[in-house]
């Protein structure tokens, strides 16, 4: 049965529909997948990798200051800095005595250091449960050696303060209330009553601007980990993001010159005629410097010391090693010392000298062999005659090979030219050569001698 055209112009319809839809999402797909779309990446670079207050140091050479960067306290020459401003930017490490001593002596000159102090121990109550009602905080000794931190009664602790903002209010900006570790209330309970009493500051945003409606009312800034700096000859007080460190006073007495609204952030000590400013965390390395005020504060910090313009920053604090503490308390002894033991040494040098090879045990053998064959010939009878024979022919034998014109010549002399030869007397010569073996030791020990004599001269020609 044929097919009807009606029907094969629809099927015609449906396959060129399909087609476009195909088209369609091949172009959907090219678009979606094919097209170059950026994608950004956080890049650090190697430098800001090993050196963590990079931009601090950028910064301060764009305002004229010269940078020089320590990778440990122990390496930085603290006898020999120049003016200006250390920055230590890690409490990590530990400063010693001496080094605490070096640095207060360069900040009485008018320098200034800034640096973290070492953690405190809080303590609760006397079960230790700080979630107990009514628990009373106790602070524990530093749980690191710390001179300067000790010395300004300063050290690190937890708590967390909220605050919307560094805007003022009438004139002037809201504090947090001071943390009180004898009220006999903890954390959670400070919270609550900075709850039944909000700040003016956050209170002043809850009431209608001037200008708006009566029903208007400004909406609050989120709270933050946020402190407030006044900074000396500052327009405004510079705002710093903190975290949940702050600055505990572990001993009543040295007040600082300036330090944040709270106290916990800032605190700068004058110190003979320098400064030392103790901060709760470093807002100036490579992360923290852009936020809020922070580059404004390290310049601040900076201009504190108006003659020197030399920034030093130190990346770890390190003790010295013990041999370096050991030379600087007693460096003339050690030094004469070691001159005492080189002398020694050399003294001990001379007199033995230089080592020996071991003798030859059959070489020891036969010498010793030899040694007892003389004795007994020597004192055997007739065994001189051996002894004088034996070598009286060795020499006449080397003579007729080594001078033949010797031997027509008479015995006297053959016996006068080899006394000239070896400066001896010929009578001592005749009585090597021919006379009979001398009775007395010395007598015969010459003529051995002077046989051995002429056959060392013949026998080097």
């Amino acid at each position: 049965m044929p097919r009807r055209p009606g029907r094969r112009a629809g099927i015609r319809a449906l396959v060129a529909l399909g087609c476009l839809a195909a088209l369609a999402g091949c172009v959907a797909l090219w678009y979606a997948v094919m097209e170059r779309s950026p994608n950004a990446v956080t890049y650090i670079s190697p430098l800001a990798i090993d050196n963590p207050m990079l931009a601090a140091g950028t910064l301060l050479k764009q305002h004229g200051y010269t940078v020089s960067v320590e990778k440990s306290l122990s390496g930085a020459g603290l006898g020999k800095l120049p003016g200006g401003t250390l920055i230590l930017a890690d409490n990590s490490g530990q400063v010693d005595p001496v080094q605490a001593a070096q640095l207060l002596d360069w900040v009485r000159r008018g320098n200034t250091v800034v640096m973290q102090p070492k953690w405190v121990a809080l303590h609760y109550g006397d079960d230790g449960k700080p979630d107990r009602p009514g628990a009373r905080k106790r602070l524990a000794p530093l749980t690191e050696p710390d001179p300067l931190g000790a010395r300004f009664g300063v050290a690190l602790s937890y708590r967390n303060k909220l605050r919307a903002s560094c805007d003022t209010v009438n004139g002037a900006i809201a504090a947090l209330p001071p943390e009180d570790d004898e009220d006999g209330q903890d954390d959670e309970d400070e919270d609550q009553e900075e709850d039944q009493h909000p700040e003016p500051a956050q209170e002043q945003a809850r009431q209608r601007a001037p200008g708006k409606p009566s029903g208007a009312v400004d909406k609050p800034k989120e709270p933050r980990q946020l402190t407030c700096v006044p900074l000396p000859g500052a327009a405004y007080p510079l705002a710093l993001d903190t975290g949940t460190e702050v600055l505990q006073t572990i001993r009543e007495g040295r007040q600082p010159a300036w330090s944040d609204f709270d106290g916990m952030s800032v605190r700068v000590y004058a110190e003979g005629r320098g400064h030392i400013a103790m901060v709760s965390d470093n807002y100036f390395n490579n992360q923290r410097l852009p936020r809020f005020d922070h580059a404004e504060l390290l310049l601040g910090l900076t201009r504190l010391n108006q003659q020197g313009r030399n920034v030093m920053v130190v990346l770890h604090a390190d003790a010295s090693p013990w041999y370096a503490l050991l030379w600087r308390a007693a460096w003339m002894p050690l030094t004469a010392l070691a001159l005492l033991l080189a002398l020694l040494l050399w003294r001990a040098a001379r007199r033995f000298g230089p080592l020996l090879p071991e003798p030859s045990g059959e070489r020891r053998s036969l010498l010793e062999h030899v040694e007892a064959s003389g004795n007994w010939l020597w004192r055997a009878k007739g065994g001189r005659e051996v002894l004088l024979a034996a070598a009286r022919q060795e020499t006449l034998a080397l003579l007729r090979r080594r001078a033949p014109e010797l031997q027509p010549l008479a015995e006297d002399d053959k016996a006068a030219r080899l006394a000239r030869l070896c400066n001896a007397q010929p009578a001592e010569m005749r009585s090597a050569l021919a006379g009979p073996a001398a009775p007395h030791p010395a007598a015969f020990t010459r003529q051995i001698q002077l046989l051995q004599q002429v056959r060392t001269h013949y026998e080097r020609q």
